[in-house]
């Protein structure tokens, strides 16, 4: 029997306990054989009969178990089975979970890194041998072959060896993928209704279009016919038959992979660097180029846009007084741009477009000289200080 055999029997024993944990009920797997070899029974009464059978191994929705050889007696006759390797199915109680067999199945020759950040996968099976690649937490790898204390692996690009010890495999590693990759529940109605609770007669929370992508929630109880999920700020229940829910599970990225990867973030990061430059020293230039008039009149947009045009030149007179004190800067753009005072984060694109007429005529009157505030320096939204109310600020 092959070493890749004996580890698969291996898998099975260690499996074995969860799903007796599950109720699988003890005598399932010798029923399950004697079920299997009932066709190739001898009725023999005088004389043993020794009938071989050959039976390739398979894949099946149970358990697997390598059996070398097997007497199976019943009666006074005697059936000895010889075979290489077999392939069984264990019978299971209504009690364990549905889909219990059918994950085992999908997840029996599979393998993942039981680290908190990644496992290298080596060249050969041995400790000093190349690192080629990183089997991350969350990546699946698919099992090729087993030696002594390491797995030959498939995942991805990646092929080569990890240590057995930092893995887990078959329903294990099922049960790690649960605990550690993202599940979504994507919605198969238009309409789909997030509830308060698991029930059609609690409040709803939210509607969500067909084709949404919803965050499961493993840590919410579960409840049969629902699925706990969250969408932006809401938590809630949706009905199971109404979405699809999905494990997203990575793969082991080679490390050729990964510094092509970092390579392309830092190009990216550099070429954003050099776009957003360019994109500010362009900002500055419009303002650089900006008349005081234009600056004063954007200001008075960005401010005090939507007020009556009193306020619109009671805000320009703020940027002239300020100049005038002798407290402040002594031009209109050291005045608008002195920092934490006005709010200049838009200067540059109301420039470009260019401010509307009633800001651009109120900046016009202040630079003259015209003042409602009579000689006041600061402003901000009434309410919040004693002081001249015009509009919707108070000046002061």
């Amino acid at each position: 029997m092959s070493k890749f055999n004996e580890t698969l029997t291996a898998i099975y024993a260690k499996n074995k306990k969860i799903l007796n944990k599950r109720n699988m009920q003890g005598g399932a797997l010798a029923l399950s054989l004697m079920l299997l070899f009932t066709g190739a029974y001898v009725n023999a009464p005088q004389e043993v009969t020794k009938t071989n059978v050959d039976v390739t191994p398979a894949r099946t929705a149970g358990v697997f178990a390598a059996v070398s050889s097997m007497d199976l007696t019943a009666g006074d006759s005697s059936l000895v089975y010889a075979s290489a390797d077999v392939t069984v199915v264990a019978a299971t109680t209504d009690q364990v979970e549905p889909d219990l067999d059918n994950e085992y199945d999908e997840w029996a020759d599979k393998a993942m890194a039981n680290v908190e950040d990644y496992l290298y996968i080596r060249s050969e099976a041995n400790e000093s041998s190349e690192a080629i690649a990183k089997l991350r937490k969350g990546d699946v790898a698919t099992l090729v072959d087993v030696f002594d204390g390491w797995y030959e692996v498939e995942s991805g690009n990646a092929h080569g060896f990890v240590s057995a010890d930092y893995c887990v495999t078959g329903i294990e590693a099922y049960e790690l993928a649960m605990d550690v990759c993202n599940t979504y529940a994507t919605t198969d109605v238009a309409g789909l209704r997030i509830r308060s609770e698991a029930s059609e007669d609690s409040k709803i929370l939210k509607v969500v279009p067909q084709g949404t992508k919803l965050s499961v929630n493993s840590d919410a109880e579960a409840i049969d016919g629902w699925v706990a999920v969250t969408s932006g700020d809401t938590t809630g229940y949706v009905k199971s038959d109404y979405v699809n829910v999905d494990m997203v599970t990575g793969e082991a990225i080679t490390l050729e992979e990964e510094a092509e990867a970092k390579a392309a973030a830092e190009e990216a990061a550099r070429k954003a660097k050099e776009q957003a430059a360019a994109a500010a020293a362009a900002n500055q230039a419009v303002i650089d180029s900006a008349t005081d008039v234009s600056l004063i009149a954007a200001i008075i947009q960005i401010e005090a846009g939507n007020e009556p045009y009193e306020g619109q030149v009671a805000v320009g007179a703020v940027v002239m007084n300020r100049v005038r004190s002798g407290a402040y800067a002594n031009s209109v753009s050291g005045v608008i741009f002195a920092r934490g005072q006005f709010a200049t984060s838009r200067m540059s694109s109301v420039l470009a477009k260019g401010p509307k007429a009633s800001c651009v005529q109120a900046a016009q009157e202040a630079i003259a000289g015209s003042d409602p505030t009579g000689g006041l320096t600061h402003f901000r939204r009434a309410g919040s200080k004693e002081g001249l109310i015009i509009g919707n600020h108070v000046f002061y």
